[in-house]
């Protein structure tokens, strides 16, 4: 029994060591303010972004884009023509690993056989 005890306090120590507090500090701001998760911009394309800007005179480090209705079409993995060099800007100025592509409908049951979610990655 004891050991029983020591191991659930184990597991539970390591399971508290794996939270993200920063995530959930930043999560808490924008539920106190939702102001900051609206845009506040609205460009006709990704391409007309200035991400360089964003970088040294914001601090931005990463970028997230939505992959429907923003890069491709709806249901498309074709890059749509206006969104090429957006998407090419932001990859050369913060490194491919600080872009991200998400989408709301890759890799899940609307994306038959999950060859969608497979191409994003």
């Amino acid at each position: 029994p004891l050991l029983a005890v020591l191991n659930t306090t184990k597991r539970a120590s390591s399971m508290v060591q794996s939270i993200n507090l920063k995530a959930l500090t930043t999560l808490a701001s924008v539920v106190r303010r939702p102001y900051l998760a609206a845009p506040h911009v609205f460009v006709p394309t990704v391409s007309e972004i200035n991400y360089q800007a964003l970088r040294d005179q914001c601090g931005i480090k990463a970028v997230m884009f939505d992959k429907d209705n923003t890069l491709t079409a709806p249901y498309e993995n074709t890059l749509h023509p206006r969104a090429q060099a957006g998407l090419q800007s932001a990859i050369d100025t913060f490194g491919q690993k600080n872009v991200a592509i998400l989408s709301n409908s890759a890799g899940t049951d609307d994306d038959p056989g999950f060859i969608d979610g497979a191409e994003i990655e």
